[in-house]
């Protein structure tokens, strides 16, 4: 084995066992209905390889999951969300993003919070909520898939 080789394997160890990597540690995302009148939330995430299922939040109500990054760094989780039976939306809610990372906080929490007029993403940062989906007229769709999103990078 050459010295390079050896270096860059002693390296990568390095990094591995690093407590500053967070490569290897959980994201969280978690999705909080805030919407008025005792709305109902119906909130059904998935990714490529995991459907988390239909969820119905009620108001103040929360649905929260966690994972590890995949090795290719390629990790995307998507959420179908209807605040009623006339409106909803299908988004990315976890991708790999500086963008996103940089909202989410210290601990790898990324929050989406479903209001009247849209879904917001909390800026941790900033403490403040970030409007990003507004809700789109139409019925719950039985099978949303991942390339019916907006890509809100």
């Amino acid at each position: 084995m050459s010295s390079s080789s050896l270096l860059f394997i002693l390296a990568l160890a390095l990094f591995i066992a690093s407590s500053e990597c967070s490569l290897f540690d959980p994201y969280h995302v978690h999705v909080t209905n805030i919407l008025s009148q005792n709305k109902i939330l119906l909130v059904h995430c998935k990714s490529k390889d995991d459907d988390l299922g239909v969820h119905n939040l009620t108001v103040g109500q929360e649905f929260s999951w966690s994972f590890k990054l995949n090795f290719f760094g390629t990790t995307l989780f998507w959420c179908y969300m209807a605040p009623d039976d006339h409106s909803h939306v299908a988004f990315k809610v976890f991708w790999v993003s500086g963008k996103l990372f940089d909202r989410c906080d210290a601990a790898q929490n990324c929050f989406w919070v479903a209001k009247d007029d849209g879904v917001y993403l909390r800026d941790t940062r900033r403490n403040e909520d970030v409007y990003k989906q507004e809700w789109q007229p139409g019925r719950f769709k039985a099978d949303h898939n991942q390339g019916d999103l907006d890509t809100n990078d």
